[in-house]
């Protein structure tokens, strides 16, 4: 029977050999090594229903995931899998079977490690010295609790003497950051302190090792064993001398280190370093030479971690720096202890736990012989998927729920790992497959993908291959070597074009242009493919990030293309801030008693308290809202100033709560908070001064959470409360507003991404140059807790060279899991830039792609704004294109509406960029175009800024929206604000202005001429050179009827009289005629010009240019 039903369950699943193998073994732990695409998704989940299959009660198995939301999907597939089961031919006892076990499936041991543990502190409170009621406190206030523990506790340390030497040596700033650091990761703190590391000895220890190590010591032997007639005569005169220099401080390095000085002998390295191995002397191509150059290559990756040398700016080891270190080092762990007491002393006043708590009160628990047994017999298999990113903490709880029963089966990749910021030890995957197999147990390699084809597969092969490298270091358990996968698909599932690679990168003199350029010539692109089909619906396209700082260069290349996006960065739309904000608002209004909802109105920036007024006003662990009533003195002066306006909003919209709608509730919130001028403070560009174009991003997930409300059918702000309670609970994601989430580019981190696949991947930002480590602390099982002094202890030197290269073995890791996210073409784009002589700087993953795929220097320049294809060291074609100069980017629509049939766009995108059109302007009409671009948004109530107005008046023509459509409404409302036009006088009146010159112009014949046009593109953007200098412009409107094509400028500048009007002729003409000229070069068509008057005394007029 149990087989049958066993049999039932695989033919549900496509499984290929290996699959099936990983789904039905039992008696024995199980590996699975789960490259990208290769199903370990469908395995997990087969594997957990034929444990069912055969007997196994959903609560006897423990699966535990990284996420809740992997632990809601899990859950999910496995329902219905067992609904798919019910529905087979089959007795009416099986089904009745799976039936029962569908209802069982919500009380199952699906979730994260966190979740496991707190169950097994809630069921042995006592032996754990917990109270079973235990809250799990929110990772906010935990924050502020720690950073007001440190401060309390460091006034505290200036009142005792013996502090005194920590407090002098090290400064308050610093040792503030110091003791946070150490307290946020308050555990393995404790363990690396109790690491009784003798600071002399470990030194000796490691010089020792680096000085003997085979790298080192065969070409110090190579060149003491050279007679001193062979030397000068292989090498030199002068490099013989600079050899025997050099082995004679190699010697007094040797002697020192024989009599315990380290510092010494690491001073005689430094000295050979700065001194010996910088000499440019010797016989180029001799025997003597080589050994020299290998040598200062080996001595750099060897020694110079410990005694540094090979830089300028590098210190000289000292001996006062070692003896400070072992001064503070006994000063640093006390005054660690005492800020982890007076933390664990607050979670205790509350009754709360941490993170940290559940896996270390779980993992001591389990090392009690009758709790362990206990909960090996209420378990019968242990699952757990992403072991790459678990710790060596939650390695052991595993283990011990396991215990020697061969019921532990793990799915993970170390090629995926890339959680080492939330202490993910990828070297524990290795350690556990090492330990299994010797075991007995079964490892499965599951190596073929079934995501990307066979090409692409093996170009992306081959540029992983070259850039991580394929042999395993076993000195460097953390790093994990390119190993390939398999294709399942020969061809490409979506039809896309060779080659399936391309590089796009956009080049300047400096960063801060060409990261624009590389979002520039990659939204080009994008709309290439899209025209020749290669895209069929925007979203096939993924674009992903390193982090989400890259975002607003692409988000505005996308945007001024008219490509729809909407940016995840890793949140569903009511995790965003701008919307968790408001929720958090929501909450306390609903119940003013809900801290966790209060904490996060009291932190959104409506209200802006700092944490540490948080810290106070719960220092008596009451209610914030009851301890607002009450003294707030102990609040700084800026902290009081948001109390009080705390108080004053609730008061006036509590009373609101039971007796107004939730979409009219919402619109006071916003109204009160001004919420829409804060997220306009919010949202501005990386440039200062620039707004970001991509900011109505923020604007439309406003207006997307009012649409919620509405369409909610929710009563009361409770119901709707709820209602995304259940939403949330269901595992459900909301996507965020951008145009339609459905047919719509996704920007997302790479973190995001993982799990994730698309026809097409963009690796953005691949440019990016990986931010200076600030960190001042660093923790390991070997060298135990060092810390930065001035001057730079050695181990710290040690400690960060260590860190440093698991950080960049971990960043080989991202790279791996963002190309493989690709399932048809994969793109790499990113910024570049170039020095006078023009000799390229690729800076970040850019340089390691460059490199493999030997890209001469001044070859990718001397092509920028031409295509050319280029190979993998094995021979796979890739696109690459360098965009050196503004390229227009064209938001035209794929088709173009005309008496009822659909033609193709007789303009094709500007890909390669405009080269100058030989257009000169004398410099008094440049100053007259700029003098009429300046403006001030601020202005008296009711006074309308001409250039607001303008702006708003333009966006509307650009969507074709005019009085009578209702979109217009939401479109001049959110512009106003957009804006920046803080006050409901001013917003009032600018939409009144804009609705009148519209309505005028909707009255004109040019408007019916327009609307009835062959083609019309509104706000087209482009670039020329003018005087040999960049500058960029948009035409209002360009439209070709039967005719021929026409530029309208519009104006609407309120126009008095015959002289004026005359005046703004001449200010405005130029540029019709620079449009004119442009158009006119590109077309090689005639082209008209007419400015467009929309308030000539109260008229629209058209003047011919």
């Amino acid at each position: 029977m149990t087989d049958h039903l066993i049999e039932q369950v695989l033919k549900l699943f496509t499984l290929n050999e290996k699959q099936r193998e990983a789904a039905t073994e039992r008696g024995r732990d199980v590996v699975v090594t789960a490259g990208a695409g290769s199903g370990k998704t469908s395995t997990l989940v087969a594997r957990y229903t034929c444990l069912l299959a055969q007997g196994t009660k959903p609560r006897r198995i423990a699966a535990i995931t990284f996420s809740i939301k992997a632990a809601q999907e899990m859950r999910s597939r496995v329902r219905s899998t067992l609904m798919k089961l019910q529905e087979q031919d089959g007795d009416d006892g099986e089904r009745q079977y799976w039936s029962e076990l569908s209802t069982q499936i919500d009380s199952a041991r699906i979730s994260t490690i966190h979740s496991l543990c707190a169950e097994i502190l809630r069921n042995h409170p006592a032996e754990a010295g917990v109270d079973p009621r235990f809250d799990l406190i929110d990772e906010g206030l935990a924050k502020a609790i720690r950073a007001q523990v440190v401060d309390d506790t460091l006034a505290g340390l200036v009142e005792e003497e013996h502090f005194l030497p920590l407090l002098f040596k090290i400064p308050v700033r610093d040792l503030t950051k110091l003791l946070k650091q150490l307290l946020h990761n308050r555990l393995e703190t404790v363990q690396a302190f109790e690491i009784a590391v003798d600071n002399k000895s470990r030194l000796i220890k490691e010089l020792r090792q680096r000085m003997t190590s085979s790298e080192i010591i065969e070409l110090i032997n190579d060149l003491q064993t050279m007679s001193a007639q062979r030397l000068e005569a292989d090498a030199g005169e002068k490099l013989a001398d600079v050899v025997r220099e050099l082995l004679g401080c190699w010697s007094l390095a040797e002697r020192a280190l024989e009599e315990n000085d380290p510092v010494g002998c690491a001073l005689h390295l430094y000295k050979i370093r700065r001194t010996h191995l910088m000499t440019r002397s010797g016989v180029r191509g001799s025997i003597t030479k080589g050994i020299f150059l290998e040598f200062r290559e080996r001595y750099d990756a060897v020694l110079n971690p410990l005694t540094y040398g090979a830089a300028s700016k590098d210190e000289l080891p000292s001996v006062e720096a070692e003896t400070l270190y072992e001064q503070l080092l006994p000063l640093l762990r006390e005054a660690f202890n005492r800020v982890h007491q007076a933390y664990r002393a607050q979670l205790d006043n509350r009754q709360a736990l941490d993170f940290d708590d559940l896996e270390d009160y779980a993992h001591r628990l389990l090392k009690l012989p009758e709790v362990r047994e206990r909960w090996q017999k209420e378990l019968d298999a242990i699952m757990v998927d992403e072991y790459q990113d678990t710790n060596p903490r939650q390695r052991d709880i595993v283990n011990a729920l396991a215990g020697d029963r061969g019921c532990l089966f793990m799915v993970g990749d170390m090629r995926q790992s890339i959680y080492r910021f939330r202490r993910a030890d990828v070297t524990v995957f290795r350690d556990e497959q090492e330990r299994i197999d010797k075991q007995n147990g079964l490892l499965i390699d599951l190596d073929r993908t079934y995501r990307a084809h066979e090409q692409l597969l093996d170009a992306t092969g081959d540029l992983l291959s070259d850039v991580i490298g394929t042999e395993y270091d076993p000195t460097r358990k953390y790093y994990v070597p390119y190993t390939p996968l398999v294709a399942h698909w020969k061809d490409p599932k979506h039809l896309v074009q060779p080659p399936h690679m391309e590089l796009i990168v956009g080049a300047a003199e400096d960063a801060a242009t060409a990261k624009p350029r590389a979002g520039q010539a990659l939204a080009a692109r994008l709309q290439q493919l899209k025209q020749e089909g290669q895209i069929k619906n925007w979203d096939e396209v993924a674009l992903l990030f390193r982090a989400s700082t890259g975002y607003p260069y692409y988000e505005e290349a996308l945007e001024d293309a008219g490509i729809p996006f909407v940016t995840v960065a890793g949140r569903g739309f009511y995790d965003r801030p701008e919307i968790r904000d408001l929720l958090n608002i929501l909450r306390a209004i609903a119940d003013p008693l809900d801290d966790l909802g209060f904490a996060g109105l009291l932190r959104s920036p409506a209200f802006g308290l700092s944490d540490g007024a948080l810290f106070q006003l719960r220092q008596d662990n009451r209610p914030y809202w009851q301890t607002l009533q009450g003294d707030l003195s102990l609040l700084s002066e800026q902290d009081q100033v948001g109390a009080r306006r705390v108080i004053r909003v609730l008061n006036l919209l509590l009373p609101m709560v039971d007796r107004v709608p939730i979409t009219e509730l919402l619109k006071r919130v916003i109204d009160e908070l001004d919420y829409r001028a804060l997220l306009a403070t919010a949202d501005i560009g990386v440039e200062e001064g620039e707004a970001s174009k991509a900011g109505g991003r923020l604007w439309r997930n406003l207006d997307k959470l009012l649409s919620d409300t509405q369409l909610s059918q929710a009563v009361n702000v409770r119901d709707f409360l709820d209602m995304l309670k259940t939403i949330n609970d269901a595992g459900a994601r909301e996507g965020e507003a951008s145009a339609e989430a459905e047919g719509s580019v996704r920007l997302m981190t790479i973190h995001s991404a993982k799990g994730l696949e698309y026809p097409v991947v963009v690796l953005e930002d691949a440019g990016r140059s990986k931010p200076y480590s600030k960190a001042i602390s660093y923790l390991s099982d070997e060298l135990g807790v060092t810390f930065k002094l001035d001057p730079t202890p050695m181990l710290f030197r040690l400690a960060k060279y260590l860190d440093e290269d698991q950080d960049e073995c971990e960043d080989f890791r991202v790279l791996y899991v963002a190309l493989t996210r690709a399932q048809s073409k994969l793109i790499i784009s990113g910024h570049a830039t170039y020095d006078k002589d023009g000799m390229d700087k690729l800076p970040g993953w850019l340089r390691a792609v460059d490199e493999a795929f030997g890209l001469p220097s001044m070859l990718f320049f001397t092509r920028g704004g031409q295509a050319f294809e280029t190979q993998t060291s094995q021979g796979y074609p890739v696109r690459t294109f360098c965009l050196m100069k503004p390229a227009p980017i064209n938001p035209l629509d794929d088709q173009v509406a005309v008496s009822g049939q659909l033609i193709e766009s007789a303009l094709t995108p500007l890909y390669q960029p405009i080269e100058g059109f030989g257009i000169v302007e004398s410099p008094d009409e440049l100053e007259s175009i700029q003098q009429v671009q300046s403006w001030r948004a601020t202005q008296p109530d009711g006074q309308v800024s001409g250039k607001v107005l303008g702006l708003i008046v333009h966006k509307a023509i650009q969507r074709w929206l005019f009085p009578g459509d209702p979109a217009l409404k939401a479109l001049l409302e959110s512009e106003a604000w957009r804006a920046g036009l803080a006050t409901e006088i001013t917003r009032r009146e600018v939409i009144n202005r804009a609705t009148e010159l519209l309505t005028r112009f909707r009255a004109h014949s040019l408007w019916n001429e327009v609307d009835s046009a062959l083609e019309r593109y509104a706000e087209l953007p482009y670039s020329y050179l003018i005087n040999d200098k960049v500058e960029n412009r948009v035409i209002d409107l360009l439209y070709r009827d039967a005719g021929g094509w026409h530029i309208i400028d519009f104006k609407s500048d309120p126009i008095q009289s015959f002289t004026q009007k005359e005046h703004l002729i001449q200010v405005y003409a130029p540029q019709v005629r620079r449009y004119r000229g442009i158009v006119e070069s590109k077309l090689v068509t005639s082209v008209s010009g007419q400015l467009c008057f929309l308030d000539d005394q109260g008229k629209v007029d058209l003047v011919d240019v």
